[in-house]
Order: structure tokens, then sequence, then C-alpha cells
């Protein structure tokens, strides 16, 4: 039998998939990802999916944001892709936001109601990255024809605050979150012959292992889109601010951005566990970062991850006060007092 080199078992320790509990096994050598300008592999996605799906990251991140704008700006975005899904607005103000897209004259009292009266009791969508991608969208619009124009469908339940008084009533809005972007891309998408982009938290995108699991298969919106009546299958991204060298050495030194497709690397092979919090459910410690995702998004190692900051204006504005006060006090009693003192944490150091 030929003897093994030391290099090789090193490179076959190294490529193998570490335990939830960080212990590595030795398997068969996997071929390496690839990186890929990050811009152009979004769009190929779409010569074989009518639906892909980019991880958010962090909410908030700069960097995941920079990479947006300069996709959707990208002269070739429009020509391939006709929606943009987005989970940074609510469902209510669907036919307001068209308009703004398109070009109609919306006043920002009025539009700023997309972003603040989500699902989301607390600041996320506050920050200032969010305005300036519907922004974005509509400076791209103006310069194309009215048919190669981009839709954003608002991806998050239509949640009517006036009716909410309770977090029974909060979290049943915030459970239809992803009932409402599937029928969207079902009805405005798929149904109309067109493709969109889907911009969500990376936890929509996971859980496809389980998509037979009926108790799974009630949440997560790529097991939505891909099981029946949908069976759409959707190209998904993650965009983890994770240490990719850990497992693949040359990661370090990738380009940012770059996307790299993971079946069969030694990425994908890492356990679910290594990059994501996991359910409480059984099974989900088994599962590898590919069972979930096709590809990552790289947009550098996890120290370089910058956030938008809370525009501190906010703080001076008492009806915007009033109201974000007032819907943190409907959260769930283990998260109401944190984002509270959050927000007041936040104020505190504005100028007075």
């Amino acid at each position: 039998m030929k003897a093994i080199s030391t290099v090789t078992i090193l490179a076959l320790v190294a490529s193998a998939p570490a335990t939830p509990s960080g212990r590595t096994s030795v398997q068969p050598s996997a071929v390496l990802a690839t990186p890929l300008d990050a811009v152009s592999a979004v769009l190929d996605a779409f010569a074989e999916h009518r639906v892909v799906a980019l991880g958010e990251g962090p909410h908030g991140n700069e960097q995941g944001h920079a990479f947006r704008m300069k996709l959707i700006q990208d002269p070739r975005f429009a020509e391939r892709v006709n929606d943009i899904l987005v989970e940074f607005g609510s469902g209510k103000y669907q036919s307001l936001m068209d308009r703004f897209v398109q070009g109609d004259l919306i006043a920002r009292d009025d539009l700023k109601r997309t972003w603040q009266d989500t699902t989301a009791s607390g600041t996320v969508w506050d920050r200032p990255i969010y305005e300036e991608f519907f922004q974005t969208v509509r400076a791209v619009n103006l310069s194309l024809p009215k048919d190669r124009q981009l839709r954003v469908l608002l991806g998050d339940a239509p949640i009517d605050w006036s009716l909410v008084h309770s977090h029974a009533a909060l979290r049943r809005w915030g459970m239809q979150k992803d009932a409402h972007a599937a029928a969207l891309i079902k009805n405005e998408v798929l149904a109309k012959g067109r493709r969109a982009l889907v911009i969500f938290g990376d936890g929509h995108l996971q859980g496809r292992p389980f998509a037979i699991r009926e108790v799974t298969r009630k949440r997560g919106l790529t097991n939505k889109l891909e099981a029946e009546p949908h069976r759409t299958r959707v190209f998904t991204i993650s965009s983890k601010f994770a240490d990719l060298s850990r497992w693949q050495v040359d990661a370090g030194s990738w380009p940012v951005p770059s996307i790299a497709k993971i079946r069969g690397t030694p990425i994908g092979q890492q356990f679910f566990a290594s990059f994501y919090p996991i359910p409480p459910e059984p099974g989900w410690n088994t599962t590898r970062l590919q069972d979930h995702f096709d590809a990552v998004l790289y947009l550098g190692p996890p120290g370089t991850m910058s956030m938008s900051r809370f525009p501190t204006s906010l703080c001076h504005d008492p009806v915007y006060m009033k109201m974000r006060l007032g819907r943190m006090q409907v959260e769930d009693i283990r998260i109401r007092q944190p984002t509270i003192d959050e927000l007041k944490a936040l104020c505190a150091g504005a100028e007075q």
C-alpha cells in the first residue's frame, strides 16, 4: 500500500468538517471553494433560477449594504431581474412603494412608514441604509425605460399597529412574514414569468433539510417556496461574517466582495452550527452549511464588519419616540426592557 504523506494528512484534516464541539474528522478531500466576482455570480445564478435569495447577514451591516448597492446599480441587473423582495418594508404600503420607485413624489412622512411600521418593534430598520436602498432603486428606475423598471416587493407582513395591544398579537403578525413573502413571490413573480432577488435575514433562508417536516415547513421562506405548491428551487446565499479561513486557508485572501459555491467544499461540509445558532429541534446539529445554502458571500473577515448608525436626530422627534417606545412595550417580556434600554442608550449620546 502506498504511504500517505504528512502533507496529505494535514490537507485532509484542514478540509475535514468540524463538529459543533470543534472536533474534526478526516474525510475524503473536498474540492476547494472558488471565489467569483460577486455581482456576476448573483446575475449568473438567474440563468437557472427564477429566485435568488441573498442573506442580509447581521441586520444593519454596512458591507452588505454596499454590495447590494453595487449589485442593483450594475446595468446588467435590470436586464436579468424584475423584482426585489425585501424584509425591511411593510406590505401594508406596497402601493405607495410602487409609486415611489416609479418616480412619483411621495412625502417623506408617508414614505418612512414603509420601514417604521413593520413587525419589528425596535429600531432595526430605522438605520439610514434601508431608506437609501429604496432611494437607489428609484434612481436606477429613472434611468430605465418603463418596461424594464425594477419593482420592490415589501416582504414583511402588513401589520396594523392600531390593532396590536399585546405580545400575542404582535407575534401573530410576525409569524405571517414568511407566508406573506412567499405569496408575493408566487403571485407577483412566478405567476407573471418574472425573476426576483430576495433580500432577507439569513435565518429565513435556512431549514431546507427539514422541508418534509410539517413543524418546520410552516416557517422559513426557502421551505415555503421549494415545497408544494411552489416547487421553485431557490439559489440561496449565506452572508454570515465568518472566518472562512478556518476551513479553507486561502479564503482569507479572497477579493472583497466574492461569492463562492460551497457544495462539496471544506466550507460547505462544515456543520451548520459552526456558522449559525440552531433551533432546539432534533437533527439541526447534524446538518452541514451546504444543506441549507448554495453559496457564501465573502465581505471580508469578521473584524472588518461595521454597522450603520442609528440616526440620533430621531431622539429629538417626540412623535417617533412615543411610537417606538410604545411598540417596545408589547414585546416579549424577555427582550422588552433590553430594547427600551438600548434605545435610551443610543439617545443618551445625542446632542441636546
